[in-house]
């Protein structure tokens, strides 16, 4: 009643752009970051490890205050340096861990995250971006971090980068990297945003659809940490043991010995090439792309911008085919290769086109309609199907 109220005192303001319809979802209402949570949860968490830095600081709160009664359990650390080296070593002991950060905290992360790559560890982390560098605008939100995720850490090896569109996908997406970073023993990247961590919808979730993470056991006799395989997986095993188990931040043998000899230098080299192959094989299986309505105009877009971009096309009462990638590392080019003559219309929130540029390098397609936003507000749906409208007749 009270939001009725509100909304019928705004109503005559609003000039009639929005219209309140009784919905039938009954659902709960969830933040993004919650999803985020119980999809970790569902996926078989062990450790939650952050320093608290918005946007993802409340799923440090809500796994601190419901992770135990799952068997999970969050740890406050002193500093995102702390948070990433520890969540690399939880991992080695067999601990299925999540790291949640914003741009500056990973920007902290950087070598941490080549130890990942390195030593195989296989930690999934949350990059919950803000508006602008550094301390930037706290509060707010944009897309400014894809670069930045893309290409993380130092050196040469796979890591798998995934956006989830809204907050049903962002449940089910964490739980499924969390799966992808164990089976191929990569870090791995939940990029979002602050609209949609920090935006509650009605949504209901099915646990039992979760993808469960579940590592390559070794299956004995003697153990080599990192065996050489034609896949570039190796074998995990885990202590107490009466093997050997050594991982390494320095360049090494099969059995984590450090070297620096020409030989098994390519040969890990090799090694974390094919493994990136085999991550690439995988998705090709997988969903790695939303394609949503049909006909043209094609509206390329990513992330939560992903919703406001269908809330618009209602709101204008626009056909249009929006395609959204989902997996961005490795880049789907298999799934987009059909739009490369097709001049979309790409909708980011990046002051340079980041999404764009991406598209072009990657995929080759290129586009000279492009609508941005980078104020650090979400595209609001009425400008939003305007600047559509008007980027169609061009």
């Amino acid at each position: 009643a009270y939001a009725q109220a509100i909304y019928d005192v705004a109503r005559p303001r609003l000039g009639g752009r929005f219209q309140l319809v009784r919905g039938d979802n009954h659902g709960k209402a969830l933040y993004g970051n919650e999803a985020i949570a119980l999809g970790a949860l569902s996926g078989g968490l062990d450790l939650y490890m952050a320093y608290p830095m918005t946007p993802a600081s409340s799923i440090l709160h809500y796994l601190a205050a419901n992770g135990p009664q799952f068997g999970a359990h969050a740890f406050h650390l002193e500093s995102e340096v702390s948070v990433a080296n520890m969540a690399v070593g939880a991992t080695f002991a067999g601990a299925r861990v999540l790291v949640g950060t914003s741009g500056g905290g990973f920007a902290l992360m950087s070598e941490a995250f080549s130890l990942a790559g390195m030593m195989e560890a296989p930690v999934l982390f949350v990059l919950s971006s803000r508006s602008s560098p550094s301390t930037g605008v706290p509060t707010y939100t944009e897309q400014g971090d894809l670069g930045f995720a893309l290409h993380q850490g130092h050196g040469e090896f796979p890591r798998i980068v995934a956006s989830p569109g809204s907050v049903e996908e962002a449940f089910y997406l964490t739980a499924e990297l969390l799966d992808m970073a164990w089976r191929f023993q990569s870090p791995a990247i939940l990029l979002t945003e602050k609209h949609l961590s920090e935006s509650a919808v009605t949504v209901e979730l099915d646990p039992t659809r979760a993808r469960w993470a579940e590592p390559l056991a070794h299956p004995g006799g003697d153990y080599k940490r990192y065996q050489y395989t034609e896949s570039g997986v190796s074998p995990l095993l885990f202590p107490p043991s009466d093997q050997v188990i050594k991982w390494s931040s320095y360049e090494h043998d099969e059995l984590g010995i450090t070297t620096d000899e020409p030989g098994p230098t390519t040969a890990m080299h090799d090694k974390r090439r094919r493994k990136g192959e085999s991550i690439a094989q995988e998705l090709r299986g997988m969903r790695t792309v939303n394609v949503h309505g049909s006909g043209e105009p094609v509206i390329f877009t990513y992330g939560s911008t992903t919703m406001s971009v269908l809330e618009a096309l209602r709101t204008g009462g626009i056909e249009a085919t929006v395609v959204q990638p989902v997996y961005l590392e490795p880049f789907p080019v298999w799934e987009l290769e059909r739009y490369r003559d097709t001049n979309p219309i790409v909708v980011e929130q990046s002051a340079e086109g980041q999404l764009a540029r991406m598209l072009k390098e990657k995929a080759g397609i290129e586009s000279d309609r492009f609508i941005r936003r980078y104020d650090g507000r979400p595209f609001e749906p009425t400008e939003l199907a305007a600047e559509i409208e008007e980027m169609i007749q061009r």
